[in-house]
């Protein structure tokens, strides 16, 4: 089954474009059900449905719904106006499903489990024109933050279900993957960018990684960001003094510096010369900075088999303009010509969108986090905390290695999922689940 999700406000005036080109990607995608929560418009007196909703076959959600046994519809009755349609929702739910809720703004939140995968919050966006007092300061932001969308669902199996949020413009049109709704047609579009879940090489999911190598062919992005390509398994300072894991390191041949680098280099060349007209974005990452850490605290110094490698770096990163990560692959080998590194504090933007930040450095030297990310105006895909999240100003992917490494333990956040930009300043999340 397959399913269109959205919301709608009573008195609310539908957004014609969106919803032709919504119909238009129904019948592209093969849709089986269209359906919409109903929310409260500007006046609790409001009762009015645009009664072009009737003309479409597209139904009216009530209550709750199951789309297959870790998936439900549920209408939370929030008000429209609310900024955060999550709040205390996770306390609320119950754990052993993922939601689509009601709201006209489009957020997601990856919530942490104890199963295999996390739990998801997913909020629909709105194909109705806002409907809001506008002479309350509340109604002003709810207006400013009010967004057009749905989420497009299929359901695989009992278990297994892809969920695609999709963001419209204040006209009405949205892309899909490799398809652009403008107008009521439906045209083919590159995406700007792909920005891969954290890397980690060395702690890659294969799965993920064959995965992400089908996507890029498939999509053909501009552009492939990666963040924390080095791993840094070989020189981990919050390992350091710990026998058990440095024994481990031992046993699974994880302590040579040159040879991890030798494997990022081999997997940057692979990417860059499969996909030789697509540019590949290294993202300056806090993995990245293990080597500049390595060098900066002499830790080599009692690493006799590091030390000569490290050495030579040396000399190429004591220039504070050099990236640390480059400088050493250098060494390695020649980098392909459509690789690109970024530099600590370098912005990297298109169409507005921030790619360059990896999301560990926040404000004022202070740690970086979703939530401050969010307050600033500037919206940005960034990565570091493994745990996809859809902001109001900006979005987080996932990570690709394994959910489970040796130094996560308890509940997790943790979900494999990438990033799409699209030429529209719009971007939305690809989970991967298997």
């Amino acid at each position: 089954m397959k399913y269109i999700i959205t919301s709608i406000q009573l008195n609310g005036i539908v957004n014609k474009v969106l919803l032709t080109n919504l119909l238009n990607f129904a019948k592209e995608q093969g849709v089986d059900k269209i359906l919409t929560f109903v929310q409260r418009g500007r006046y609790i007196e409001e009762e009015l449905i645009d009664p072009v909703i009737f003309e479409h076959n597209i139904e009216l959600i009530h209550g709750e719904m199951k789309l297959n046994a870790n998936l439900k519809l549920y209408d939370t009755l929030i008000l429209p106006q609310q900024i955060n349609p999550f709040t205390g929702m996770n306390k609320k739910l119950s754990r052993d499903y993922s939601y689509i809720l009601p709201s006209p703004k489009i957020r997601y939140e990856s919530i942490a489990s104890n199963s295999k995968y996390p739990r998801a919050l997913m909020s629909t966006g709105e194909i109705t024109r806002p409907n809001y007092k506008t002479h309350t300061a509340h109604g002003r932001k709810a207006e400013e933050q009010h967004q057009y969308g749905f989420v497009y669902v299929e359901i695989v199996n009992n278990q297994i279900f892809k969920a695609f949020q999709i963001e419209a413009t204040k006209k009405g049109d949205f892309q899909h993957l490799t398809k652009k709704y403008h107008s009521g047609e439906v045209l083919e579009c590159q995406p700007e960018a792909l920005v891969l879940g954290d890397w980690h090489t060395g702690d890659t999911d294969p799965w993920v990684r064959r995965e992400s190598i089908k996507m890029i062919s498939a999509l053909h992005p501009k552009r492939v960001v990666f963040h924390d390509i080095f791993n840094g398994h070989s020189i981990n300072h919050h390992e350091r003094g710990q026998l058990l894991a440095e024994l481990r390191n031992v046993q699974d041949n994880r302590i040579c510096l040159e040879t991890e680098l030798r494997m990022v280099h081999k997997e940057i060349c692979y990417f860059a010369n499969k996909f030789p007209d697509i540019t590949f974005l290294i993202v300056r990452s806090n993995h990245d900075d293990f080597l500049e850490k390595y060098v900066q605290q002499k830790m080599f110094i009692d690493d006799p088999l590091n030390f000569l490698f490290t050495c030579r770096l040396i000399a190429q990163i004591v220039d504070p303009t050099k990236i640390p990560l480059q400088e050493a692959l250098s060494i390695i080998g020649p980098l392909p010509h459509n690789v690109r590194f970024t530099q600590q504090d370098e912005s990297y933007r298109v169409y507005g969108i921030e790619l360059a930040h990896h999301g560990h450095l926040g404000a004022n030297g202070s740690k970086g986090s979703p939530n401050q990310f969010n307050s600033l105006n500037l919206k940005m895909i960034t990565g570091h905390t493994h745990s996809p999240k859809l902001m109001e100003n900006g979005m987080v992917v996932g990570t690709s290695t394994h959910l489970r490494l040796g130094y996560t333990h308890g509940p997790s956040s943790w979900l494999n999922a990438h990033g799409i930009l699209y030429s529209n300043g719009k971007y939305g999340l690809l989970t991967l689940i298997k």
